[in-house]
C-alpha cells in the first residue's frame, strides 16, 4: 500500500504502511501528513509555484500567501526587492486585487479570496485593507482585477461563445467596494473563469500577483489560464 502511493519515495511507503498497521505516532503521522501534502502540490502544481510554498512557509518577507476567507496587502518602496502576494484554490470562489502606484514610485497591492457564501466580509476586507493605506487613495495608477466563476454566454452581436461573469450582482458589490474607496476611475480587469477542473492541467486555482520596485520591471498579475502586465503603457 506504501508503495503504492509513494512509489518513489521509501520513508513515505514506510510510514504509510505503519499508518496502515495502527503502529504510527503521533510525529510520524504529521511527517506523513506533510509528505502527502508536498505530493499533491508536485502532481497539481508547477515547480514555481511550489517555491512559492516553500517560500512562505519559510517565512521570507517578500511572498505574502493568502489563504481562503481572508485578505493580506503588500508595498514595495523603489528601494526593496520584488515581492509577490498570491492564493490558491479558486475553485468556486472569489479573488479580487487591487493594484497602485504612487508619485514617490511606492507600490501597494492588496488581495482578497473569499467563497461566495462571504461575498459582503469580501467586500468589508477590501475597504479595510484599501482604508488603512493612504497612499492607495490618493495613488496615480489604479487598478483592480477580479477574478470570479464564469460561464459561456453567446455574444449577441457576434454570436460567438464567450466567457461571462457568472453572478453580476457579486461583481458590482465588488466593483463598487474598490471604487467606494480609490474612486470611479479605478481599472477594472475582469477574468472570469471555468469550474470545470482539467485532468493533468497545472496550477489551477493559482492567482498571483508580482510587484516589482518601480524602475525594476512592470507589475503583472497571473492566474492559470491568463498572464497580465499591469503597468503597461496604453497604446496612443
Amino acid at each position: 500500500m506504501g508503495l503504492r502511493v509513494f512509489p518513489d519515495n521509501p520513508r513515505g511507503a514506510e510510514l504509510r504502511k505503519k499508518e496502515a498497521l495502527g503502529s504510527i505516532s503521533n510525529e510520524e503521522k504529521e511527517e506523513l501528513r506533510r509528505l502527502y501534502q508536498l505530493k499533491i502540490r508536485q502532481e497539481k502544481t508547477t515547480p514555481y509555484v511550489q517555491k512559492l510554498w516553500e517560500r512562505a512557509e519559510a517565512g521570507d518577507p517578500s511572498v505574502e500567501q493568502v489563504d481562503m476567507s481572508s485578505g493580506k496587502s503588500i508595498e514595495v518602496s523603489p528601494t526593496e526587492k520584488e515581492k509577490t502576494i498570491w492564493t490558491f484554490g479558486l475553485g468556486g470562489c472569489y479573488g479580487v486585487a487591487v493594484f497602485t502606484e504612487h508619485e514617490d514610485g511606492t507600490r501597494n497591492c492588496v488581495l482578497t479570496h473569499y467563497p461566495p457564501t462571504e461575498l459582503s466580509v469580501n467586500t468589508a476586507k477590501l475597504g479595510e485593507l484599501i482604508s488603512a493605506s493612504e497612499k492607495m487613495q490618493t495613488a496615480k495608477t489604479k487598478k483592480a482585477v477580479l477574478v470570479l466563476p464564469g460561464e459561456w454566454a453567446q455574444n449577441s452581436k457576434t454570436k460567438k461563445y464567450e466567457m461571462k461573469i457568472k453572478n453580476q450582482q457579486a461583481l458590482d458589490m465588488l466593483t463598487l467596494s474598490v471604487q467606494a474607496k480609490l474612486g470611479k476611475d479605478v481599472e477594472v480587469n475582469l477574468e472570469p473563469y471555468s469550474e470545470n477542473v482539467n485532468i493533468g492541467e497545472k496550477d489551477q486555482g493559482v492567482f498571483s500577483v508580482y510587484i516589482p520596485p518601480i524602475g525594476k520591471g512592470d507589475a503583472r498579475y497571473q492566474t492559470w489560464y491568463s498572464s497580465v502586465n499591469l503597468t503597461e503603457k496604453p497604446e496612443l
